[in-house]
């Protein structure tokens, strides 16, 4: 027979084959081929196998071979997997001598019918085709059928990062046949709870705790379909978020403390302080949000920032109130309130004379003594009205109440001007003690509950 007759007639069999047994005679490879084209003449690949009758079964299996990463910003994960099938068609079933299964070319797929597999929450799955299309193919005697396949997938998974980042993310993949229903094809895992298989999968934020299997049935479109799942189960490592995140707000908020040991009389000096361990915690906030959607509540890591925000803010403001109390400006107090201020305009050191010891003079000596003893008492009067409740002073250091803060400082020792704030000595304790009463809560109730 001319050779342009041959050509057309051997179907793809012949590019197609390959045979992974040894010692096979060039007779038995001729035999083959002839095989492959008898199965292939009156092949319909627009029926599934048993069309008609009974539904079809789909075993599946697969095998992970890394993951990752798991994205918090578009809530979604990748991995890559061996996805492998298998399904009987008896329509290739075969009886030739010394061979029970054929290893055949990838595309000897476009020539049979195959199942139309996908994933339901896939998001931007591809198959691998360097520097062949990454697909294994198997052909037993009896029609049974068996495909591998090397694919990366990247599926959705929702996570509700209230506890971030002490939180777990539960993953899902879905598949199943994208038309036929569950009169024509049934999906079961090949293996029980063993058909998914993890290789040593390491990941930089998360750990695999586990994962199950399982399989049900989604109605949609008028029609029940075979679904095939499977969940896999991550906790995150705390490790980088300890060193990069709660180090180092713990040590600014910290170092904002230090001003409670600052002299009141530095102003420039404590205000700037303030200011910077404000601005770097603020800083930090920025940086670690960057990778995270943009959801409606507040997460765990958020509710740390903001109180370690609100201890800086407050060391700010504590200073505020001691400047209030115990520092006044130049100028007098204004009009119409001096009747609220102490009148404390008598004797001094410089008016001290020797006066000789007469009548008249121990009357003026018994004088001033009374009018010493007067100042005294209107002092300590005084002192007892401007040293009320903390409530009452917070109230009138919140109003702004002028009076109340030149009282105050009227009544206070001049020549212990440079001494150390009572609001000063109090702060040193109450802030760390109530800081770590808040950690400990804190995380008691997300380390627990994880």
């Amino acid at each position: 027979m001319p050779a342009r007759l041959i050509f057309p007639m051997a179907p793809l069999t012949v590019c197609l084959l390959l045979l992974s047994a040894s010692g096979v005679s060039g007779v038995t490879k001729k035999q083959v081929t002839q095989l492959l084209d008898n199965l292939l003449i009156n092949y319909n690949k627009g029926f599934r196998p048993g069309h008609g009758g009974k539904p079809l079964y789909i075993r599946a299996h697969i095998l992970i071979r890394s993951m990752g990463p798991v994205t918090e910003i578009d809530m979604s994960y990748s991995m890559q997997l061996y996805y492998r099938q298998v399904w009987y068609d008896k329509r290739l079933a075969f009886n030739l001598e010394n061979i029970t299964e054929l290893q055949l070319n990838n595309k000897f797929l476009h020539n049979i019918w195959k199942p139309d597999t996908y994933f339901l929450n896939g998001k931007k799955s591809y198959q691998h085709d360097i520097t062949v299309p990454n697909i294994f193919l198997r052909m037993r005697k009896d029609g049974r059928l068996y495909v591998s396949r090397r694919l990366t997938i990247r599926a959705r998974c929702p996570m509700i990062l209230r506890k971030y980042p002490m939180d777990e993310a539960i993953c899902h993949l879905s598949l199943g046949s994208f038309g036929y229903s569950t009169d024509d094809i049934i999906y079961i895992w090949a293996h029980g709870s063993n058909s998914v298989e993890v290789t040593d999968v390491t990941m930089t934020q998360f750990e695999m705790r586990g994962l199950k299997v399982g399989n049900h049935t989604l109605y949609k479109n008028q029609a029940y379909y075979s679904i095939l799942g499977v969940s896999f189960y991550f906790t995150r490592n705390l490790g980088f978020f300890i060193l990069q995140t709660y180090l180092p707000c713990y040590l600014i908020v910290a170092l904002s403390w230090i001003s409670f040991w600052i002299n009141r009389d530095a102003a420039p000096a404590r205000v700037l302080l303030g200011v910077t361990t404000i601005l770097s915690l603020a800083a930090i906030g920025m940086t670690v949000r960057e990778g995270l959607p943009r959801v409606p509540y507040a997460t765990a890591l958020d509710i740390f920032l903001n109180m370690c925000l609100v201890y800086n803010l407050s060391a700010l403001i504590e200073y505020a109130g001691v400047n209030y109390f115990t520092k006044t400006g130049p100028g007098s107090p204004p009009e119409n309130e001096e009747d609220e201020l102490p009148k404390t305009a008598f004797a001094t050191s410089s008016s001290k004379v020797l006066l000789p010891l007469s009548e008249s003079n121990t009357h003026t000596i018994e004088n001033v003594d009374a009018q010493h003893i007067v100042e005294s008492c209107t002092t300590k009067i005084q002192r007892k009205k401007y040293s009320g409740s903390c409530a009452n002073a917070f109230w009138n250091c919140l109003t702004g109440n002028t009076s109340y803060r030149y009282g105050k400082n009227s009544t206070m020792d001049k020549e212990r001007g440079l001494s150390v704030s009572r609001i000063d000595k109090v702060a040193r304790y109450v802030f760390p003690i109530s800081f770590g009463i808040f950690n400990s809560i804190y995380w008691c109730v997300y380390l627990l509950s994880r």
